[in-house]
């Protein structure tokens, strides 16, 4: 392992992190003057929450994937367009109801993929595409996804709810590779059928029904470290993340420096009280799940790593938004 100082310095000028930076200015505009832009439950959360008057939550998510995956692998990029979107309902607790998709492209093949990737992720996630857009002659070649999902209004997960001394802990799906195409992230997808995907994730519905976890995210290309930044920040609280730990739960085939900045499928971070841990880790063994418990929440504003008897933070929130803008 490099040395603490050094892997804080590498996580801070990784661009899964610092793509981040710039997301508290954009929110704190859109909810200042786009029109009723403070609603609660909604922008800084992986999915909105919108209000019915039934007993559910709609849930609403969009998700981009990044040119060059769609260039190079189109197939992959429509895909991971459902599978992005899918995360995100289920972070919240809910259980995905449809998928839309606007599409850009000129090279036909290029389509046929995009297109191809997306049917296939319908499938595996269960989702269907209710409505799209189609460009066949842009000069830009993209795919962006938004999907819905309902949850009970009671079980709603939020993604800043963390409270003091709450355990971090990382959900995942040890059984798995590296990416093909994105080699930064770890995929528990590919050549599993949707029954095992749909068990693993619906891990998610049952610990909000039964009020287990206090804040969820699932791990997005930030890694680990820069969700549970994210979710600390969110929560107005602070933290300590275990690199010890961390390592010592990896998959084998994964270096520790990657591993930190890993995109996980199917991976989520939830903050638990230590009452609830046992029964947290009794569902996971139940959804084929691995639990793995890497911090604990505290009420400074910053989030350190430790790793022995060494200790650096690695980002401070005292001066302002960094990663996320202040819960409503």
């Amino acid at each position: 392992m490099k040395s603490l100082e050094k892997i804080v310095s590498s996580l801070r000028s990784f661009d899964g992190i610092a793509r981040k930076f710039v997301i508290p200015n954009i929110i704190h505009r859109l909810r200042d003057s786009s029109y009723n832009g403070n609603l609660p439950h909604s922008l800084g959360e992986d999915s909105a929450a919108i209000g019915t008057d039934c007993d559910d939550f709609v849930l609403l998510t969009t998700d981009a994937i990044v040119e060059e995956l769609c260039l190079n692998h189109p197939h992959a990029a429509g895909f991971n367009a459902v599978l992005a979107n899918i995360m995100d309902i289920y972070a919240a607790g809910g259980t995905p109801t449809s998928f839309a998709v606007a599409l850009s492209y000129s090279d036909p093949q290029i389509g046929d993929n995009l297109l191809q990737g997306l049917i296939d992720g319908s499938h595996t996630f269960r989702v269907p595409i209710v409505r799209g857009h189609t460009n066949p002659s842009s000069s830009s070649t993209y795919v962006v996804g938004s999907a819905t999902g309902t949850v009970n209004k009671h079980d709603i997960l939020t993604a800043g709810g963390a409270e003091e001394d709450d355990q971090l802990i990382i959900l995942f799906d040890k059984t798995g590779q590296r990416g093909e195409h994105y080699t930064l992230g770890w995929d528990a997808v590919t050549n599993r059928q949707s029954e095992e995907v749909i068990k693993r994730l619906s891990l998610m519905n049952s610990l909000a029904k039964e009020h287990l976890v206090h804040a969820a995210k699932d791990i997005s290309v930030a890694g680990m470290v820069g969700t549970t930044g994210m979710m600390l920040e969110y929560s107005g609280k602070g933290g300590i993340l275990d690199l010890d730990e961390i390592d010592a739960h990896r998959p084998d085939s994964i270096s520790f420096e990657d591993w930190l900045r890993m995109y996980i499928s199917l991976g989520f971070l939830v903050a638990v009280p230590q009452e609830n841990k046992s029964r947290l880790f009794d569902l996971s063994a139940q959804h084929a799940l691995y639990a793995v418990e890497i911090g604990v929440v505290n009420s400074s504003e910053n989030l350190a790593l430790k790793s022995g008897s060494n200790t650096e933070i690695m980002f401070d929130f005292s001066s302002g938004p960094l990663l996320t803008p202040k819960r409503m």
